[in-house]
Order: C-alpha cells, then structure tokens, then sequence
C-alpha cells in the first residue's frame, strides 16, 4: 500500500481500531521541545521489574522486531511509576507492561492472560510494534507518548521520560544488558 493513501488516522477510537484490527495507517504525531523527561520524585527505582524479565524481554523484542531496550524503558517507566496498583482496589492495569484488560479485550487480552508476564510482556510489545509501525518517522519518544495515551498529538512528558530512560539504560547497573 502506498503511505500516500493510508488512512491518517488521529482521534483515540480510530487508532485503538487500526491496531486492535491491524490495518495500515499514519498516526500523526510531533516533538515537543517543552516535553520534560526529568525523573520525578515518585520514581522508585528498586521497584523495577526489568531485571527479573531481561531475558523474556530480549526474547519477545526479537520476535516482533523491535529494539528490547526500549521495551525494557517502558518496562521500567510502568513499574517504577505504576506502583499505584498494589494499593488500588480495583486495579483495571496489571505490570510489568500497564495493560488495561478491559480496553484491550478486542486484541485478545484478558486478565487472566495479562497475569503470566510472558503474555503480559508479549501484548505490550504488539502495542508497541503496532504504534511504531503507524507512525512515519518513529522516535522512542513519539511511540512511547501513544502508547501512554493513545490519542497524543504531540510528544507528552511521558513520552520524554521514556525516551530519557532509553537513553539512560539504568537496568544496566544490574546486569540487565543486551
């Protein structure tokens, strides 16, 4: 198909469609120099779940062809930031990857599926691939902000820490290398 006349697609619905069905289209989105990707004070380090799923996370990027540590930045961006679901009571996200089993039903994503960390780690990957490939010149950044919210228009601060982690690699320091 050519890129000149695939559907640019921008609104929440019509990009969760496209990649739920995975159909061709341009998810628009731009850098945004006032984006800040500075560690905030909630980031717990130790919290990190990339040091225990380092070789799943190699494994899986492999398959679907995408760069493994910016799975594991997401990785550790949710689970160093997302440490909020131990305390709610109705969780609707499950880590190490943030997935919401309800808004991702259509994809095949289920709660029970979401609770094994290989299928968790494996529908965070395919959103990933599936954002990347939507997108015409894809940065970490400009991935990483869709992912988070998928109806970004322009680079968000998540998008910009997530790219500072990419940038960072800090589960080097345990190991965590590819």
């Amino acid at each position: 198909m050519n890129i000149e006349t695939l559907p640019i697609l921008n609104d929440t619905e019509s990009r969760k469609k496209s990649i739920i069905e995975n159909t061709p289209a341009i998810f628009e989105i731009t850098e945004n120099q006032r984006a800040v990707g500075k560690e905030p004070l909630y980031e717990i380090e130790i919290a990190s779940q990339v040091y225990k799923w380092c070789g799943l996370i190699i494994q899986i990027a492999k398959k679907y062809k995408i760069d493994s540590n910016f799975v594991m930045a997401i990785m550790y961006m949710e689970t160093t930031h997302g440490w909020y679901d131990r305390i709610h009571p109705s969780k609707r996200t499950i880590l190490p990857m943030n997935i919401h089993y309800g808004y991702w039903k259509k994809l095949g994503v289920t709660k029970e599926l979401l609770e094994c960390p290989f299928y968790n780690i494996e529908f965070g990957v395919i959103l990933l691939s599936r954002i990347r490939d939507r997108i015409e010149k894809p940065t970490v950044r400009k991935i990483a902000s869709i992912y988070n919210l998928l109806g970004a228009r322009k680079v968000t601060d998540y998008g910009a820490r997530v790219g500072r982690l990419y940038y960072l690699q800090p589960w080097r320091k345990r190991g965590c290398a590819v």
